[in-house]
């Protein structure tokens, strides 16, 4: 019984609470204040945001270094320089044709055989 009436007087208390935020949100948001002054932050964080990135883009600039947008146009034509590539490519391998099948795969060869240095031992004298 104790835990019936503890757990009806939170019920009342949450809704009590609840009542009197939905008041205080109707005061502050519904008026034409609230609009102007949420207006005025949202245009002058956008302002900010600006001149920090036109502040940053000009600070990059003279530590020769690429901004943003260098950085997106340079990816912008290695893209298209790897489509060239592939494009080449595939014409060679029409022109080749079987030739092409027997390149060898992996990297290229940076030792010789050991047979090969071992022919090649040098004269006991």
């Amino acid at each position: 019984m104790a835990e019936k009436k503890g757990v009806g007087s939170v019920q009342k208390t949450i809704a009590t609470l609840e009542e009197r935020v939905n008041v205080l949100g109707k005061a502050v948001f519904g008026s034409d204040n609230f609009g102007k002054v949420k207006n005025t932050a949202v245009t002058t964080q956008a302002r900010v945001h600006k001149r920090f990135s036109d502040r940053m883009s000009k600070n990059l600039h003279f530590y020769n270094m690429p901004s943003q947008e260098d950085v997106v146009q340079l990816a912008e034509q290695c893209g298209r320089i790897e489509e060239r590539i592939v494009a080449i490519e595939t014409m060679l391998h029409q022109l080749l044709g079987q030739k092409a099948g027997n390149v060898r795969k992996g990297p290229a060869r940076t030792k010789k055989p050991k047979s090969a240095t071992r022919s090649k031992k040098p004269a006991a004298n």
